[in-house]
């Protein structure tokens, strides 16, 4: 796939930057193509990556903030978009609209909010390949994955139904074996 949105994750957060970068490259259309772990870090990032999207946290370290880099690039032609994610973004609700920041996120969030916003973000960056993913549901293209699907679960069926015969023959082998054993033993009656 070609139209692949490239992405920029900016927070000092590790734990949540390692999460985040593994939910959304489950995904083929996101790939995040860097990692800032402060203000210095995203500035150069955004300037030599070029990244479709940023998403950055609103509290830095070092006295900046998620809004001051967004200024930075205010004025910028050809600018990512940003993507705020933080505890504190209701304090900074004002300036985020000042901005014309569409997308922002309060910590702590569910993946499933991230994701929805950032197939929305595709879909407008995209929309071509919105369209043609569409065409080829439509076109039944997908017909092959829903093949591998039935052929793994027929296979861990026939598993299943060989692990369960052997297990029957085993019990009534043990079984036929310490009747016969019984029959061979002169102390039983």
């Amino acid at each position: 796939m070609n139209d692949v949105l490239k992405i920029v994750i900016a927070d000092d957060n590790q734990i949540a930057v390692d999460m985040m970068k593994n939910r959304i490259e489950e995904n083929d259309r996101y790939k995040v193509v860097g990692v800032a772990k402060d203000e210095e870090d995203e500035i150069k990032l955004i300037n030599e990556i070029k990244p479709d999207l940023v998403i950055t946290d609103i509290r830095k370290k070092n006295g900046w903030t998620g809004i001051d880099i967004i200024k930075q690039f205010e004025n910028i032609e050809n600018k990512p978009i940003f993507f705020v994610i933080s505890a504190c973004t209701e304090n900074y609700i004002a300036e985020i609209r000042k901005l014309k920041i569409q997308y922002y996120l309060n910590k702590p969030y569910y993946f499933d909010e991230l994701m929805r916003i950032l197939n929305y973000i595709y879909s407008e960056v995209y929309p071509k390949a919105i369209l043609n993913i569409k065409n080829e549901i439509k076109e039944n293209k997908y017909t092959s994955l829903w093949s591998k699907i039935r052929s793994i679960l027929k296979r861990i069926w026939i598993e299943y139904l060989i692990f369960y015969s052997y297990s029957l023959s085993v019990s009534s082998y043990k079984s036929s074996n310490v009747i016969s054993k019984a029959r061979q033993n002169p102390f039983i009656s």
